[in-house]
């Protein structure tokens, strides 16, 4: 071979090995994505074996205990009996209470429903389907309520300045020597004319009144509107229907009324849209947004009235307020064969990659090995053809 036609080639080759050279830098590069695939997919992996879920304790009635399920808004915040413990999401940005229609409805008022946002006693009555149910003869209705007029008999003036249910009067006429210290706080008040007194006065006469007696007040409230009573002493006499609701109960009752308080003391509520209720949406929507910070718990423990509502975790929860986090394996067969799918994947290519790099070794080192061959001929030539001339 010629020196020019030695160069040439020496050149081609020269040219072919930074080709390969080129080509196997690519191929590491893509190795090196694929390594970042594999850790990308194991994380993936490994979050979703490391998801958790919310659950709340639902109430066995019939074995007393308590059963675990996934939490949603309605097994949380809806009244279960047997639970002592009641809970309410309040919306982080507005701190208004999140509420399902029905109670958003009862409170605020709709085309159907009165608006029962001025007391907690009607507001409970009304939830439990008792509105309307009570009005007897002579007796007004008042926003949707069933009242009746209490005009004190030796107010000189006959003024009248007490509205109450006709129930709550007639179970205070039975018992005045028994509510007589609150009551006579209530006319103090109403004897001062400041209506913001006379509102609280009337409050702690009415919390007092159903603290003692809320069983009577059911009594005279259940029967429906067909009653016959002692007009002076107010005492049932005879019972012309049967109760119209014997399965009622009054921790239910209960319920509303701390809910009630809940809803005034956030400045409000809001609905929750009807999708996220229940089942699974549900359940990811409560995790979601009880995760994300986006709402907040508020615990209320029926054992401790007096603390009322404070706000809880599922972080700090105890047994005392049957919430914990767990982890959720629902998907950890799903997970586990899309990461076994992936990495096959990501393995086949990292192999396919792997004879590529082999093979363009092997080409390099053939190249290599025919450079050298024409560098040593070039170099005898030039000891040949020069050598004359030393």
């Amino acid at each position: 071979m010629g020196m020019a036609a030695s160069q040439a080639r020496l050149l081609q080759i020269t040219a072919n090995m930074h080709d390969i050279e080129l080509k196997a830098q690519t191929i590491e590069n893509r190795k090196v994505e694929l390594a970042t695939q594999k850790d990308e997919v194991y994380q993936k992996y490994c979050d979703a074996l490391d998801a958790k879920k919310i659950q709340v304790a639902m109430p066995d009635i019939s074995t007393g205990k308590m059963t675990y399920v996934d939490a949603n808004f309605n097994n949380v915040c809806n009244y279960q009996a047997g639970r002592n413990v009641q809970y309410a999401l309040r919306d982080a940005k507005t701190n208004k209470v999140v509420v399902n229609q029905d109670v958003y409805n009862m409170y605020y008022g709709s085309d159907e429903d009165f608006a029962y946002s001025n007391d907690k006693y009607s507001f409970a009555w009304a939830m439990l389907d008792y509105d309307g149910q009570f009005c007897f003869e002579d007796y007004e209705s008042k926003d949707g309520f069933c009242v009746g007029t209490w005009q004190e008999s030796d107010n000189e003036t006959g003024e009248e300045f007490i509205t109450m249910t006709q129930a709550e009067e007639m179970v205070y006429r039975n018992h005045e020597s028994e509510l007589e210290g609150s009551y006579d706080t209530l006319q103090k008040a109403i004897e001062g004319g400041i209506s913001g007194e006379i509102n609280d006065a009337l409050g702690k006469f009415r919390d007092e009144l159903y603290g003692k007696f809320s069983a009577e007040i059911l009594e005279y409230m259940n029967v429906g509107k067909d009653i016959i009573f002692d007009e002076e002493e107010f005492i049932l006499s005879d019972y012309q229907d049967e109760p119209w609701n014997p399965n009622f109960d009054q921790n239910e009752f209960n319920y509303y009324v701390h809910l009630f308080e809940e809803i005034q003391a956030a400045g409000g509520c809001e609905t929750i849209d009807s999708l996220a209720e229940d089942g699974d949406t549900g359940k990811d929507w409560f995790n979601n947004m009880v995760n994300s910070g986006r709402v907040l718990i508020d615990f209320y423990n029926t054992n401790n009235p007096q603390k009322g509502w404070t706000e809880t975790s599922v972080a700090t929860s105890t047994t005392q307020n049957y919430l914990q986090e767990i982890h959720d394996d629902t998907n950890d067969q799903k997970a586990e064969a899309e990461y076994e799918h992936e990495l096959g994947q990501i393995n086949a290519k990292d192999k396919r990659f792997d004879v590529e790099l082999s093979n363009l070794e092997t080409k390099r080192t053939a190249l290599k090995t025919e450079r050298d061959a024409i560098k040593k001929v070039i170099q005898d030539n030039e000891e040949r053809t020069f050598g004359i001339f030393s």
